[in-house]
Parts: C-alpha cells; sequence; structure tokens
C-alpha cells in the first residue's frame, strides 16, 4: 500500500467495467464515486479500428471527459495532495511509462510516475495494432488487448486532475475491502486462524454465542472420544462417527442457555436450527440428536427426528449418545477430577479404570447410574475401579460451586 501520511489522496482504480474514484486520507473516505467507465465499456463502444482511429480517439476521450466532469470538479474542490493509481490497468501503464523494462508484477509499487510519460504511452500504444503490442516489452500479454482503452481513460483522468505526477500502488479496490473486513472483524478473523477447519470452527461458535462451559465440555469431549476409541472394535464405527461425537460433546450442554430444566431438548435445537456450516442436514441431524440423548430419555423411533433417521444412522445416534452420557455423568461435577479412563475387556464384562485427582464421588454415582445405555450397545455389562487419587483433591466435592477453570487432563488416545 501507499502511506499518504497526514494528507489528502485522490485513488483512481481502473476495472473493466467501471472507474472509482476516491478521495480520502488515513482517517477514512472523504468521497466515492463509480463511473460506468470500465476498459471492457470503452472497449467495446469506441475501439472499431485497430490502430485506434484518431476519431475513436476523439470520441471516446470526449465521452470520458463528460462521464468525468462532475465528480472530477467535487474532487478538486475538496483539494488533494497527491493522486495514487491503482489496479492491473494502472501498473501495467505504470511499467511502461517509467521507461523500464520491468511488469507491473516487478518494483513499480510505490514509485511515482509523472504525468507526461502516461500521456507518452498513450500515443505510442494508440498507434500500434494488437500483434504489435503484443511485442511490447513489459506489457502484459493478457492485457494487451484492453489496454488502448485504458490508456485513454488514465489519461484522460489525469488531465483533468491537472497533476504532475502517479503514485503507483500495488494495493486495489479488491484488497481495499479484504483490509477493511479484516479491521471491522478482528475476532472472527482471529477464529479462523485459531481454527483453519470450518466445521470446527463453526462449532465452537455456535457453543461460545450460547455461553457453553469451555471446561466442561472439553473434559467430556475428551472422555467420550476415549472411550470411543477403546470400545471401537465391539461397536465398528469410524473416524466420521468420532468427529460427530467429539462436535456433539461440546455442545451437548448449550440449551443450558435457554434454561436448565429440559436443556437437553433445547440444545437439540440449538444445534438443529444452528446454521453449523460446512455439515449434510444427516450430519447436524446426528450431531443434535447425540446432545438431546445425553441425558433423560433414551432414543425411541417415535422421537421426532430421531424417527426421520435411516436404520443406521439411527445405530449411530444410539451408540453416540451412550458414550455421551457417561462421559457427561465422569465430569458430573464439572470439577474435571478424571484423569484418566482405561477400558479393559475382562470375561465378558468391560472393566472400566478411572485415574482420578480429586473427589470422584458425584462422577462415580452418575457413571453408575448411565452406564445402562451404553451396556447395551456394547452388549457386555461395565464395572467401575478406581486406579488411585492424588493426595490433595483438584476438583471441587459434590455441591462446591463449580470452578471456571481447570487443571488439564489427559488427552484422550487418537484425539
Amino acid at each position: 500500500g501507499v502511506d499518504v501520511g497526514t494528507g489528502s489522496a485522490v485513488v483512481v482504480d481502473i476495472g473493466g467495467g467501471s472507474v472509482e474514484l476516491t478521495v480520502g486520507s488515513a482517517a477514512g473516505a472523504t468521497l466515492t464515486r463509480s463511473l460506468k467507465i470500465g476498459v471492457i465499456r470503452l472497449t467495446e463502444r469506441f475501439r472499431a479500428s485497430d490502430p485506434l482511429s484518431k476519431r475513436d480517439d476523439r470520441d471516446m476521450t470526449q465521452y470520458v471527459t463528460e462521464a468525468i466532469a462532475e465528480p472530477i470538479a467535487q474532487i478538486r474542490a475538496l483539494g488533494f495532495d497527491r493522486v495514487i493509481g491503482t489496479s492491473g490497468t494502472i501498473l501495467s501503464l505504470g511499467a511502461l511509462a517509467s521507461g523500464e523494462t520491468r511488469s507491473a508484477d516487478d518494483e513499480v509499487r510505490n514509485l511515482r510516475v509523472p504525468t507526461k510519460q502516461f500521456r507518452r504511452v498513450r500515443e505510442e500504444l494508440t498507434a500500434l495494432n494488437l500483434t504489435e503490442r503484443l511485442r511490447v516489452p513489459g506489457l502484459d500479454p493478457r492485457r494487451a488487448d484492453l489496454i488502448v482503452a485504458g490508456a485513454v481513460l488514465f489519461d484522460t483522468i489525469l488531465k483533468a486532475l491537472d497533476v504532475s505526477e502517479v503514485t503507483l500502488c500495488g494495493l486495489s479496490l479488491r484488497e481495499g475491502l479484504a483490509l477493511d473486513y479484516i479491521h471491522r472483524n478482528r475476532t472472527k478473523v482471529a477464529k479462523v486462524e485459531q481454527y483453519p477447519d470450518v466445521r470446527r470452527r463453526s462449532v465452537i461458535e455456535l457453543a461460545e454465542r450460547c455461553n457453553y462451559s469451555a471446561a466442561h465440555a472439553g473434559q467430556v469431549a475428551r472422555i467420550a472420544l476415549s472411550l470411543f476409541d477403546q470400545t471401537v472394535a465391539t461397536h465398528g464405527l469410524d473416524r466420521q462417527e468420532r468427529e460427530w461425537l467429539e462436535y456433539a460433546a461440546l455442545l451437548h450442554d448449550i440449551g443450558v442457555h435457554i434454561s436448565f430444566a429440559r436443556h437437553h431438548k433445547h440444545s437439540y435445537y440449538l444445534v438443529k436450527h444452528g446454521d453449523l456450516r460446512g455439515f449434510e442436514p444427516d450430519e447436524a441431524a446426528v450431531i443434535a440428536l447425540t446432545t438431546r440423548y445425553h441425558r433423560r430419555a433414551t432414543p425411541k423411533k417415535t422421537h421426532p427426528g430421531y424417527s426421520d433417521l435411516s436404520p443406521s444412522l439411527r445405530r449411530t445416534v444410539r451408540t453416540l449418545a451412550a458414550l455421551l452420557r457417561l462421559a457427561e455423568g465422569l465430569d458430573r461435577s464439572h470439577g474435571q477430577s478424571v484423569s484418566d479412563v482405561i477400558v479393559s475387556p475382562v470375561d465378558d464384562a468391560y472393566f472400566i479404570r478411572l485415574g482420578a485427582h480429586g473427589d470422584t464421588e458425584l462422577e462415580l454415582w452418575a457413571a453408575q447410574r448411565h452406564v445402562a445405555p451404553l451396556e447395551q450397545v456394547l452388549g457386555r455389562p461395565i464395572r467401575f475401579e478406581f486406579l488411585g487419587r492424588t493426595a490433595e483433591p483438584l476438583g471441587p466435592p459434590p455441591g462446591r460451586e463449580r470452578p471456571s477453570e481447570a487443571p488439564s487432563v489427559a488427552e484422550s488416545s487418537g484425539s
């Protein structure tokens, strides 16, 4: 870009369909005008001959002069310190006007070029036919057919502005819009950098809009994924379903944003209608239903939404919801007191050994209460035992206020 400092500048951006004239400073724009006299429009309207005839040159100049008369008068009344030229057309003309055989992509940005040099380029280009223009050193062959109209247009604007030089800028209106968007949406841009995957970013944004508990949701997700990975030989689901489970775990409690009572149903509604980007309708439905069944009732064919799924997806919901229900129970206190979950098949049962670094009485009670759906899915009874505890509890005992932050826990396998 070009630093205009404390002064005022006129920015000229020539496109195929229009010309943008802007007056402003570092603080912002004071005048913007868009004129439908782009190089494609002028070429189609006036260039009946090649090389450009003197009559077509004269008619095009007159047409442009009349089109820019009003905005140029306003610009001159406002006053300005410099003229900045942007866009591929102006950079190409600037490369030729600078008198060196370098392209517009080379070191022409921020270069100051006398306006008389653009007049010279105009006279040279209007005298050449297309074949001859294609051989001009430094001219992009892709612009050879439109550069004549661009030369006439830009020279006419410079003459009306009555300036002695132009500063070339490699950033045009398109880049300016992008930079303005970044400036106005720093939080969103930071979120894109933090979560480049649109699906994950969409889930996190929905969770944050609903003021979710990140520590609790993250703990439930880690436990759920660990349970998924260690029982995959039995349930047979793959990476896609694993991803759905993680997102459902992150979103399972967002219904509390509406009310705690029936928050599982509120979570279902928010996920279902939360405009999750990048998900197929069936995927969003599975995630929403998995959050719906993390507490209270288990899936039934009579339930709206669930009954609409195919048999295979209904089985997926039953499995994911059972895993999520148990994982949520293992952080019932929201204290993240369970540090490890080790699942071992022993004879006809599963033993789940829990590593703990705090009071897990409430977690054990909730796990035993909510394990039945997973036992049905896996076809085996499940028993719990502890691997041991640290001397000082890090999580809150049942009934105490939940902390806003909690210590990290071991990552689940494969997450």
